[in-house]
């Protein structure tokens, strides 16, 4: 699906040139799964990715690209950081045989959920869905086991439960902690987002589709497809 594509080159605009690793898929490179309710104290904590008043991005799209499964960083990995640091992760999943006509609110909302259901050992992940925070404390053991724990093993982790949900083709999860981008820019881009797929709940579930009473009009007005997914679905009633 195209609808997000606006979002893909904002985030695109802002990265550098070139991540520090771009890797393929390897279910090898999983991180040990963590107990679900972990709690990592403070005096266990090497630092907190989005902790200390740093920024904290997080964001899930869908688009018809990637063409393969990846894990991307920007800046430095868990290994050379030694304080808490700004952190940005956004997620963009291709869905199998995807448009915007077969487009369903429920796939979109169990795929996007899965971002809630990892747990590396080491990784404690605590997300805001409401305000699109993401928020990492890092385990000082997981930091000094051989190979410590990286962005690779959380990322490959991450595929991984994608890859669970059959109407997934392709996954590529990118972590960023370059403390010279623009975070408050990603945030905007972060929130363009849920934006997005909330306008698409909007379309899919309701049977009111007129636009000059719809909340959803400021969305639709601004995103290519919106509209064009309001009135196929018309025409198919």
């Amino acid at each position: 699906m195209r609808l997000y594509d606006d979002v893909l080159k904002g985030l695109s605009a802002l990265l550098p040139p070139a991540p520090a690793f771009c890797a393929a898929f390897d279910p090898k490179n999983a991180a040990k799964d963590g107990e679900k309710d972990q709690i990592l104290f403070g005096s266990d904590t090497a630092f907190e990715l989005g902790g200390g008043g740093k920024a904290s991005v997080c964001g899930v799209l869908f688009a018809d690209e990637p063409q393969t499964d990846e894990v991307l960083l920007y800046g430095p990995d868990l290994c050379e950081i030694r304080t808490d640091s700004p952190f940005a992760h956004f997620t963009v999943a291709r869905l199998t045989g995807e448009t915007e006509d077969a487009a369903s609110y429920e796939d979109l909302q169990t795929v996007g959920f899965t971002v809630f259901q990892v747990y590396p050992e080491g990784y404690h992940i605590r997300v805001s869905p409401s305000t699109g925070r993401e928020r990492v404390r890092v385990a000082k053991a997981a930091l000094r086991q051989t190979p410590p724990l990286s962005f690779l093993n959380v990322g490959t982790s991450l595929i991984k439960a994608f890859k669970a949900h059959p109407g997934v083709a392709a996954v590529r999860t990118v972590y960023i902690t370059d403390p010279d981008v623009d975070y408050m820019t990603l945030a905007d881009l972060a929130a363009r987002a849920r934006d997005i797929t909330a306008a698409v709940k909007h379309t899919l579930e309701t049977g009111d589709l007129d636009c000059a009473a719809c909340k959803m009009k400021p969305i639709c007005d601004t995103v290519e497809g919106l509209r064009d997914l309001h009135f196929r679905k018309e025409q198919k009633k």
